[in-house]
């Protein structure tokens, strides 16, 4: 079925290997056990380190040696949470196959990719165990980790005319990939040294015979639009002309059409975080012990955030900055109108923000104390970008205005497709930092944005004269 694969079974895994890493199948009869914590082996024993573990997947890696070298692999085994979702598995193709499969395919079809070295399924009574196997390429980065590195400008363009190429040939091919985003790309110098990019992670592919229409086209180009804040009108530019061949009258139409679905993905993205954040999954979690209850992202665990707020002490100060965290302390009563009892959804109104990729402060987590019959009390803290500072803070506000109102604009252009800033904005709700040879600004207080579904024009108009405002200059001497 599968060319240049061979079947194998070892012990109560059938196994799908390519014939040229046959040399794995000494390895094969230990890993099902060691990835899923089965193993009877000495606890010392090294042959897998598990990298990621989560409520649906295990990720471990290990290293064999080859003809005098050190080859490295991944592990993937899939998990069913729910008695349901275990036994549908039953009578269809499992997760882990489907993988395997539409990778083959993508192959086939000539989409760069790398294949599954093999393939495991092993039967139980009324479930299945499934294992996939990759071979981990060596001094490999993401694109989004590739443009954050600071290459140099020949480099990025010479990155982004063949991300262009690809993003065509993938779509030509009839490749969608639901989730179509620069960590789903691999950059890397192959043995000649040829700059090499690949499509990876297939959970979410699937492959049709047709290539993609252009609405489908459309939608998956907006997915990836959605970065585009780390990247210049030129470059984005760049990108769109290697995927249409160097049209640069289609060219333009695309991009028109590509801004007005990612702004429509966007805020479906802000709605689906909007509910997800006050609930257990994938990338958020729900916290309880006898003096904090709250919400936190995954990527802040609670043992590193509550001990943030055991320094505040006695302090009655609503805002404070430790460590790179922003922290807003809530009380019965506050000067911005804000308390404890609508934290939550001061929380749910945070992470929607995030969810529209604007530059604002990360919403970490939200928390509320109430130890024995003291006040309820709550603390809500997000991470800042390093080396930022208050707006109101910043020395140069008075003498460098001009600087100031450039940045404000240009986040003003970045949200007004969304909603509008509040009309009582202060410099208290900024953050800003240098960036390079210019300010950055970033909204730090989650309450000074409102959003609606005003025409981008209406809000844009709004959120200029708001930002003048603030700063007290007059239209006259601005232009």
């Amino acid at each position: 079925m599968f060319k240049g694969y061979i079947s194998n079974t070892i012990g109560r895994v059938q196994w799908t290997i390519h014939a040229q890493r046959s040399f794995l199948i000494p390895y094969l009869e230990r890993i099902p056990d060691r990835i899923s914590g089965k193993s009877k082996e000495p606890a010392d024993d090294t042959l897998l380190t598990i990298v990621r573990k989560d409520r649906h997947k295990i990720l471990g890696e290990f290293e064999v040696v080859h003809a005098n070298e050190v080859q490295t692999y991944l592990v993937k085994m899939y998990k069913y949470s729910g008695l349901i979702q275990k036994l549908k598995q039953l009578f269809k193709n499992t997760r882990g196959f489907r993988e395997f499969n539409t990778t083959y395919v993508a192959a086939v079809k000539g989409v760069p990719v790398e294949v599954p070295v093999a393939y495991g399924e092993r039967k139980h009574l009324f479930t299945k165990g499934f294992y996939l196997i990759i071979r981990k390429i060596k001094h490999a980065c993401t694109v989004r980790e590739y443009f954050r590195s600071g290459v140099s400008p020949e480099e990025r363009r010479d990155v982004l005319k063949k991300f262009g190429k690809l993003a065509k040939n993938i779509h030509d091919s009839g490749v969608k990939q639901d989730d179509f985003s620069l960590d789903n790309f691999l950059v890397y110098d192959d043995e000649a040294g040829e700059r090499r990019l690949i499509l990876i992670d297939f959970e979410r592919v699937t492959i049709q015979t047709k290539c993609l229409s252009d609405k489908q086209r459309i939608w998956y180009l907006a997915k990836l639009n959605r970065a585009k804040k780390h990247f210049t009108n030129t470059e984005r530019l760049r990108f769109l002309l290697s995927y249409t061949g160097g049209d640069f009258d289609y060219c333009k139409k695309l991009a028109r059409q590509i801004e007005a679905v990612t702004v429509y993905i966007q805020k479906k993205d802000a709605r689906k975080f909007y509910q997800q954040c006050i609930h257990e999954n994938r990338k958020f979690g729900v916290f309880k012990n006898t003096n904090y209850h709250g919400y936190f992202k995954r990527d802040y665990s609670p043992e590193k955030l509550l001990p943030l707020l055991n320094t505040l002490g006695e302090s009655t100060q609503e805002v404070r900055y430790i460590n790179n965290f922003r922290i807003v302390h809530f009380t019965g009563h506050t000067s911005t109108g804000q308390n404890y009892r609508n934290i939550k959804q001061v929380w749910m109104h945070a992470n929607a923000l995030f969810a529209l990729r604007i530059d604002i402060l990360v919403p970490a987590g939200v928390f509320k104390r109430n130890p024995g019959r003291q006040r309820t009390e709550g603390f809500l803290v997000s991470q800042m970008p390093d080396n930022c500072i208050p707006l109101n803070q910043y020395a140069y506000l008075h003498s460098d205005r001009n600087s100031i109102l450039y940045a404000l604009l240009r986040l003003a252009e970045q949200v007004s497709p969304f909603g509008i800033f509040s009309k009582d904005l202060s410099t208290h709700d900024f953050l800003v930092r240098m960036k390079g040879n210019r300010l950055k600004c970033y909204l730090g207080n989650y309450t000074a944005f409102h959003m609606n579904h005003h025409p981008v024009q209406k809000n844009g108009t709004v959120n200029t004269r708001i930002i003048k405002q603030l700063l007290q200059i007059g239209d006259a001497k601005i232009s």
